[in-house]
């Protein structure tokens, strides 16, 4: 996994680089259900088989939400996007699991984080749709604002 991350999703990154990363990390998941099919288990219970549980978890959710931000912001550097857009991207993403498991990426409506809720107003208005609809994903991108993933029911 560190291996995988540093290459495709490390501070110089591109959509092709975090493409690889999520195939490979996809494919560790799906080595992982493929033993627990086999076997009943993945690896004995105990705190290094929980760590590489979440630690592919997280990784799963990182390359989703760099994906979904389409542009260079402090110190992660977009190859195919070399410049900030202020305009688009100067909010926050934030990343839920579903009860049944999938990704869900939405854009905060603005800089603030959590967003600010103004009076008359609820939480949900004073927040961006999701990050499929977000301003600054072009029309012709695939669908990247929800991604299946299982190791949270680990």
């Amino acid at each position: 996994m560190q291996r995988i991350m540093t290459t495709g999703a490390g501070v110089l990154r591109s959509a092709e680089s975090l493409a690889a990363a999520a195939v490979a990390l996809e494919a560790l998941h799906t080595e992982a259900v493929a033993d627990l099919a086999r076997n009943g288990k993945t690896a004995e219970p105990c705190v290094e088989t929980w760590e590489a549980t979440n630690l592919l978890l997280v990784s799963r959710v990182l390359v989703a939400m760099a994906r979904t931000r389409e542009e260079t912001r402090g110190c992660h550097w977009r190859e195919d996007h070399p410049g900030r857009d202020d305009a688009h991207w100067r909010r926050h993403l934030a990343a839920r699991l579903t009860p049944s498991a999938e990704l869900v990426i939405t854009a905060t409506g603005t800089a603030d984080f959590p967003p600010v809720t103004l009076p008359g107003r609820t939480p949900a208005a004073d927040t961006a749709p999701a990050a499929d609809t977000a301003p600054a994903a072009p029309a012709a991108a695939p669908d990247r604002s929800t991604h299946s993933s299982r190791e949270s029911s680990s």
